[in-house]
């Protein structure tokens, strides 16, 4: 690497890439904090090579600042996970092939994934990880079809947790592939008979194309579940690929959740609260795990007590502006008077029982 690059990095937040951090930045450059000047041509190869929704982007820039690769941090699987695998990005990248540049260029992915089942390169029967202590994490690469019939047509993962005999959380992050076919997730006990969404101990609807969801369930003593994944059934007769990633949090780990007992309105009322007062830990409590995931909450965690002190009382003045229950959900337009924009709105749904917050969106997101 040291022969053929210049490896540096830079944090998000030095260019401002998170509107929940701007005010952090603010207060910082009255301390003679340097954000980088964004106009330079630098920056903006690094800004033009940003993927939405990614957390971070390892890119590969020419000597003419021009993008030449990108590798978002929540894409790093085959075949470009693991040393070998991000060697292969960059080796592709200096052959001019543009890795993870290139999503505009039409591809039948439905062809492609018929063919890798008919293969054997993928399955989709027969599909079981075993958890335990030692191997609390593993991931499926399969695929699922929409239903050509009025009945289930499920891909099925059975998911063995017995090695958990003091339970803990099951925790399945998804990615959708990039066939047009969006997907839903259903976890069920082993002996559900009938597989059935309204059968389902946990679920996750409709994600879309390239997109990622988390499915969470608390249980509490080991035991055998089946993730059943299926195609929208607006669109039948097609495949698309996934990618699980499932694994087992223990009962110590968890983050203490909101009570049982709150309503939305209470735990939108806590999260308001906690933001007020820049208290993370509770804001985390009542956030999903995708959730606390993206959403920064610490941006003033390190700094000094005035500091702190000056943005709690900035934000002083926040405030509910409308909230309104959605089908199943709980939504809330939050105003942020440090933020830009100064407006979020904000998704909640429940989770085994509690209200949690999966989504917060600045006002002026595409």
């Amino acid at each position: 690497m040291n022969e053929n690059f210049i490896n540096v990095w830079v944090l998000n937040s030095q260019l401002e890439r998170s509107p929940y951090t701007k005010t952090a930045i603010a207060l910082r450059r009255k301390y003679n904090f340097k954000p980088f000047d964004k106009t330079r041509p630098l920056a903006q190869a690094i800004m033009k090579g940003w993927k939405k929704h990614s957390p971070a982007d390892s890119l590969v820039i020419s000597l003419d600042l021009e993008l030449m690769g990108r590798l978002p941090v929540n894409e790093r699987h085959s075949p470009y996970n693991g040393a070998k695998g991000y060697r292969l990005f960059l080796q592709e990248s200096l052959d001019g092939k543009l890795p993870g540049l290139r999503e505009d260029i039409p591809i039948h992915w439905d062809t492609l994934l018929e063919t890798a089942v008919e293969s054997g390169a993928m399955v989709d029967d027969g599909l079981k990880v075993t958890l335990t202590d030692e191997h609390s994490e593993q991931e499926v690469l399969s695929v699922f079809r929409t239903s050509e019939t009025d009945a289930q047509n499920y891909t099925i993962v059975e998911v063995d947790a017995t090695a958990f005999t003091d339970g803990g959380v099951l925790v399945i992050d998804v990615w959708v592939g990039e066939a047009e076919v969006s997907g839903s997730f259903d976890l069920f006990a082993a002996d559900t008979t009938e597989l059935v969404s309204g059968n389902a101990l946990a679920s996750v609807k409709d994600i879309p194309t390239n997109q990622r969801e988390v499915v969470e369930y608390s249980f509490e003593q080991g035991q055998v579940f089946k993730l059943g994944a299926i195609g929208n059934s607006s669109e039948d007769g097609k495949i698309n690929g996934f990618l699980a990633k499932i694994s087992v949090e223990p009962v110590q780990g968890k983050v203490p959740p909101a009570d049982l007992g709150q309503s939305a309105e209470d735990v939108m009322n806590t999260f308001v609260e906690a933001f007020k007062n820049l208290d993370a830990e509770t804001m985390d409590s009542v956030l999903t795990k995708g959730a606390r995931e993206t959403f920064e909450i610490n941006f003033a965690e390190d700094a000094p007590e005035h500091m702190r002190a000056q943005i709690s009382q900035m934000l002083s003045s926040m405030e509910v502006l409308s909230s309104e229950y959605v089908g199943d959900e709980f939504h809330f337009v939050l105003k942020v008077p440090i933020a830009q924009p100064p407006e979020a709105s904000v998704k909640m749904r429940k989770v085994e029982g509690i209200w949690r917050i999966y989504d917060i969106i600045p006002s002026d997101s595409d």
